[in-house]
């Protein structure tokens, strides 16, 4: 049983561990110039206020209803854009992208925000509003 236990307890410092690595690597990213985004989006120069950009990798399981959501907000006019991170490697290396999916908040030609994981329709049309925190 104690054996089980260590199992348990490494497992879940393991996780933990892990989850604070990404958080302070997409934080590091914040403030960089969204300059490597350019040459596959030029559009992207143009947009005035924020603008979202959806990394994500065709094989990956939690992007494919993610992508749904973003096609539609896409549609709806907003200054949405999708990397794929298979097609783009050196942007996203350049830009610390080190999961899939992943938002982008580019604001004022830089990295305001960077964000892991599943998020919904409603949360990207929350990040991309001027009062997002």
């Amino acid at each position: 049983m104690d054996l089980f236990l260590y199992m348990v307890l490494g497992l879940a410092a393991t996780w933990g561990g892990y989850v604070l690595y990404m958080l302070v690597a997409t934080r590091a990213s914040e403030g960089l110039p969204a300059a490597p985004l350019l040459p596959v989006f030029p559009q992207l120069a143009q947009v005035q206020g924020r603008a979202l950009v959806y990394c994500f990798s065709p094989r990956c399981g939690p992007c494919r209803p993610m992508s749904r959501d973003v096609d539609t907000l896409a549609a709806s006019g907003a200054p949405v854009f999708k990397l794929d991170v298979t097609e783009h490697p050196e942007v996203s290396r350049e830009l610390g992208i080190r999961a899939t999916p992943t938002l982008i908040v580019i604001e004022s030609g830089t990295v305001a925000r960077m964000v892991l994981g599943v998020k919904t329709a409603s949360y990207m049309r929350q990040l991309m509003s001027a009062t997002a925190a």
